[in-house]
């Protein structure tokens, strides 16, 4: 068997391989990331299309009539239909349509190919009529001479004319499928991406069909140099605009109509998606798309930054000054499953509303702290004098009345406060904190046993101070003596965690403890066994743990009592 050069080659090769290594990127991001549909959709279109370009090689390679011949059919009655319906496949995928539309599409595929394929087997000449090799040539391409070559001497059928016809119909309906989708949510597609796909697209059907009705010359490989355009386009749309890197077009829908703002940054901190409710904030332009973040969240730049801190993951607070709008700012960071940053995407959760409430609960605590108390501290002096001169049970009654209500305007005061956001910390020793408070509560009979050495954990001071004081006070009001309430970490090693890990520490008692139905609602705000409590303290310490982002939780202790777990707690 002879082969030949032929300049076509120089069209057919560059094209080949440009295609086979984009299949290759689709195929290892495939399964690198997710295998989403629409990644597996792109590296099958791309492998026809290099399948294609290595037909028409071989094709152009063999000077004998056989093979040629051979290849020929291979191409019509396989690989374009293959191309056609990965194209469809790809629309489909890309703009997120339903399974039952893809799985028809493969369908059609073999049909398509049974069908094709059985008549050409029966009548080699179904498709086209090849009379024989002619010679071409010579040529010079790029200082390179091609004396001669052979080609087929070939003649389109009917039945090839209408299935050219047929293909590129559904190339049209295939580019239309994306052409309209864009152009329903052409704010959220880069229109740079989707001029690649319409120019990658409708170049071969065009090129095509000037061929098919005589304009352009069969000899030329203008064929291959349109599906080399395509290839180029479909490069652009992946590595420039990024087309794979992001969710398929199809599921932004759901973003669209969110109250939330949502906004996604590549690596290199440039805006690549945003919902219509953050640009209508942000007041973004026409020109937002890959805007530098810091220009997109101008003038809150800073304060958005400042709020999303430099962890994977993390809420805060910031103010809008325009409109006094509150929003929750969360970023998270995005990698692949290999590992690296392939950006991230900032959530905004509007809580105007709950801000404003805050501020009433703040304003109504002010009146309690302040205008409560004066009526109080009256009636609690007026009182004292009472009792100097008429003691008796009522005038005791009413003393542990007032005391009481004392009592009750204070644990309110700390659980208003006790969930709010913690705006100091600072490292504190956990049983130096232990001993200070332990000397400011009534103990007689109880004993401390703290064994947490050096343990030195990140928290506001004065609500660490709350929840120690509160769990002794816990144990005292719940228990007789003698008792000894027991202070440690949670490993019980008694030593500080490494760098990586994150430590505890529990307070636990060695009293009657507590039943096992009650210990998820001990906690709750308002339940007490005692009948002169509040109810606010097992409450309050719920509140600051919560908002120190750390766990808490209640089980038996080491012999027999009750123990409370506060676990969550970075190592320091």
């Amino acid at each position: 068997m002879a082969f030949q050069l032929t300049p076509s080659l120089l069209v057919n090769i560059p094209i080949f391989l440009l295609a086979a290594s984009l299949a290759g990127y689709g195929g290892v991001l495939y399964l690198r990331e997710g295998r989403r549909q629409e990644v597996l959709a792109f590296a099958t279109l791309m492998t026809a299309t290099a399948l294609w370009q290595l037909a028409d090689v071989l094709r152009r390679l063999f000077t004998d009539l056989s093979p040629t011949v051979w290849v020929l059919h291979l191409t019509l009655v396989v690989l374009i239909p293959l191309f056609t319906w990965s194209l469809v496949w790809f629309a489909l995928a890309y703009t997120d349509s339903s399974q039952r539309r893809i799985r028809v599409v493969w369908g059609l595929f073999f049909a398509h190919v049974l069908v094709i394929g059985t008549m050409t087997a029966l009548n080699p000449e179904f498709l086209q009529t090849v009379d024989g090799i002619v010679y071409q040539g010579p040529m010079t391409v790029l200082n390179v001479t091609f004396e001669r070559w052979t080609v087929l001497d070939r003649t389109f059928t009917t039945a090839e004319t209408i299935r050219n016809l047929y293909h590129h119909v559904i190339w049209v309906v295939s580019g239309a499928i994306l052409v309209q989708y864009t152009l329903r949510k052409r704010a959220d597609v880069a229109a740079g991406q989707v001029a690649s796909l319409v120019v990658g697209i409708g170049t071969p059907i065009v090129v095509r069909r000037l061929m098919s009705v005589g304009v352009l010359p069969l000899v030329l490989p203008l064929t291959d140099v349109a599906f080399g355009v395509l290839a180029v386009c479909l490069a652009v749309a992946v590595f420039r605009y990024r087309m794979l890197d992001l969710a398929a077009v199809g599921r932004q829908e759901f973003v669209e109509g969110m109250d939330d703002l949502l906004v996604f940054q590549n690596d290199e901190n440039e805006i690549v998606y945003s919902n219509p409710r953050a640009r209508e904030v942000f007041e973004a332009g026409e020109g937002w798309r890959r805007m530098d973040e810091s220009n997109f969240f101008a003038p809150y730049y800073d304060r958005i930054e400042a709020a999303r801190g430099n962890e994977t993951t993390r809420y805060n607070t910031i103010e809008l000054d325009d409109a006094s709008r509150y929003f929750n700012v969360k970023r998270t960071t995005i990698r692949t499953r290999a590992g690296d940053i392939g950006g991230q995407v900032t959530t905004f959760r509007d809580v105007t509303e709950l801000e404003k409430t805050n501020q009433r609960l703040d304003q109504f605590a002010s009146m309690v702290s302040h205008d409560l108390r004066t009526p109080l501290n009256n009636a609690v002096v007026q009182t004292n004098r009472l009792a100097q001169d008429q003691s008796d049970e009522r005038v005791e009654a009413l003393q542990e009345a007032l005391d009481r209500m004392e009592s009750m305007i204070d644990d309110m005061l700390r659980l208003a406060r006790a969930g709010a956001e913690i705006e100091t910390s600072e490292e504190c020793s956990l049983g130096e904190l232990a001993e200070e408070v332990w000397g400011t509560v009534e103990t007689s009979g109880v004993e401390l046993d703290c064994h947490v050495e050096d343990t030195t954990i990140e928290a506001d001071p004065v609500r660490l101070f709350q929840v120690l004081e509160n769990l002794f006070r816990n144990a005292l009001d719940h228990n007789d003596s003698p008792l000894t309430v027991q202070v440690g970490t949670l490993d019980e090693r008694g030593e500080l965690a490494s760098a990586d890990e994150s430590v505890g520490f529990f307070i636990e008692d060695d009293g009657r403890g507590i039943p096992e139905d009650q210990r998820d609602v001990i906690l709750e705000h308002g339940y007490t066994t005692n009948r002169d409590g509040s109810g606010y303290g097992l409450s309050i310490v719920r509140h600051i743990v919560d908002a120190h982002d750390w766990e808490i939780q209640v089980t038996d202790g080491t012999d027999g009592g009750t123990r409370f777990e506060i676990s969550g707690i970075e190592a320091r």
